[in-house]
């Protein structure tokens, strides 16, 4: 009877330490599992942070390129106005008009976080599939169809647009340091450089274009990255 009741007491010892055991396995599983949600959600904050400050970054310099833009169409539009017979426009402002045609804008983002969340993986850590979808489709497709569009207006000014102005410039000084000037008065009259024009004016409206699609996709990506954090406090 004695040893009955002594193994019935050890065994129920042993029960108890594994239940023990089981428990401290079970609260250290969760405890990792907390500890590890806890590190992803830090991650996926600092992640959404970095991408909302490029967004920001890249937005600014979206809305002066487009502007530099808006400047070479509305610059063609003066142009093409001109008339030696009847000028409404001032010499002066189709001087600034044209030296705007041969300004060069070129979108140089700043896609860092991007870049480094798709080559280490890092975007496992976000849980709004939407937004990375956004985020995909702006930093790969948008921003190649700018640089695209951008290139080619670019291709435009250096191959027809410069050398045609290189071709009329004088100099206004010989002797001390030149200050190259260009006939304006002459070179809008020129029908060569209204065509130029023109079909510049077209690679313009495509880089405009290209910029009013990615500041839409941009916008709906900013109101996303704001609503995830907070769902983070």
């Amino acid at each position: 009877m004695l040893l009955k009741n002594f193994s019935v007491n050890r065994i129920g010892r042993y029960l108890i330490e594994i239940i023990i055991i089981i428990i401290g396995i079970s609260l250290s599983f969760a405890l990792d599992d907390w500890d590890k949600r806890r590190n992803e959600q830090k991650e996926y904050r600092t992640h959404l942070e970095n991408m909302l400050q490029d967004i920001k970054i890249d937005s600014l310099q979206m809305v002066n390129d487009f502007n530099s833009y808006w400047r070479k169409d509305q610059a063609v539009d003066l142009v093409l106005r001109f008339s030696s017979w009847e000028n409404p426009d001032s010499i002066l402002a189709l001087d600034s008009g044209v030296s705007s045609l041969s300004n060069f804008v070129e979108f140089l983002p700043n896609n860092n976080t991007f870049q480094m969340l798709s080559s280490t993986g890092g975007f496992k850590v976000f849980t709004n599939p939407e937004l990375v979808s956004e985020l995909i489709q702006l930093y790969k497709y948008d921003y190649a169809y700018i640089k695209m569009m951008g290139e080619e207006a670019d291709k435009y000014r250096s191959k027809y647009l410069e050398p045609f102005l290189m071709e009329n410039i004088y100099f206004e000084d010989r002797f001390t340091f030149p200050n190259i000037r260009t006939d304006v008065r002459k070179i809008i009259e020129d029908r060569t450089f209204r065509n130029i024009c023109i079909n510049y004016q077209g690679g313009a409206y495509s880089a405009m274009n290209s910029y009013r699609r990615a500041i839409t996709r941009m916008r709906k990506s900013h109101d996303l990255i704001v609503e995830e954090l907070s769902k983070l406090e």
